[in-house]
């Protein structure tokens, strides 16, 4: 499974931040593929250097968002959203570059070292700006939670973080699926914005069950697949057919 992880990672960073965050194509066109290389290249430090151009891209993204936003007292939620996004593609970007150095760090080991950056790509980032969407705030509060909450659970090994990051996950991208689902139903949209958002919004339901079950197993008694199973079963769903379908409406939408 490692080759379609690495492609997940690819089409995140080519498509996925660009439509959630902005920025120049081209820069994420290169910026992808020098990962792309990256990931075919023996892990050392000539794999790591090849990931700098996707940390600079989403620093320049964060540094932007700053100063779009003007004084903090100032920040509105979506600017809030913004910057949020944006740093977690930069902490995507820092997990990929300690995965081609082969460290490890906390005790956490490969897959999850890479599992982490494509998770910083679509739930931290991609969900976070589908739930600012969907203006409801609980929905963008449990997303943008959820991943520091997640990643403390795996560095401290405690079933309390981890299992509770994946239940607020859950909740959030639940919420933001089920407005979607509503927007389908009420908003004049057109043909094509409703159809990714239907996607979207059917995606995720039974894949983050999966989720909340794998968090458990990790911890009790309680039945869950393995990684292998999860990445076509969860993270496929999730990536492409939720956080990439939902990003192409709302960008459909917009223009």
């Amino acid at each position: 499974m490692n080759g379609l992880v690495d492609l997940v990672v690819v089409l995140g960073i080519v498509v996925v931040l660009p439509l959630a965050i902005g920025g120049p194509w081209w820069a994420w066109a290169t910026a992808g593929a020098t990962a792309a290389i990256a990931l075919r290249l023996d892990r050392g430090t000539g794999a790591a250097a090849l990931v700098i151009p996707w940390v600079v891209v989403a620093a320049s993204r964060v540094v932007q968002a700053v100063r779009r936003a003007g004084p903090l007292m100032f920040w509105t939620r979506g600017d809030v959203v913004q910057a949020l996004a944006a740093v977690y593609a930069c902490v995507a970007a820092g997990a990929l570059v300690q995965s081609r150095l082969g460290v490890r760090l906390f005790g956490i080991r490969e897959p999850i070292v890479e599992l982490t950056a494509v998770h910083y790509v679509y739930a931290g980032c991609g969900a976070l700006v589908l739930a600012a969407a969907t203006t409801r705030t609980a929905a963008v509060v449990c997303t943008a939670v959820a991943p520091p909450v997640v990643a403390a659970g795996f560095v401290t090994d405690a079933a309390v973080p981890q299992v509770g990051g994946a239940v607020l996950m859950t909740v959030g991208v639940w919420m933001t699926a089920g407005l979607e689902l509503r927007e389908v139903a009420t908003a004049g949209h057109g043909v094509g914005p409703r159809v990714l958002l239907c996607v979207s919004g059917l995606a995720v339901w039974v894949p983050m069950v999966l989720a909340m079950a794998w968090a458990a197993g990790q911890h009790w008694e309680v039945p869950a697949l393995s990684i292998d199973d999860m990445i076509p079963l969860h993270g496929v769903p999730n990536a492409l057919a939720f956080t990439l379908a939902g990003l192409a409406a709302r960008r459909w939408l917009q223009r």
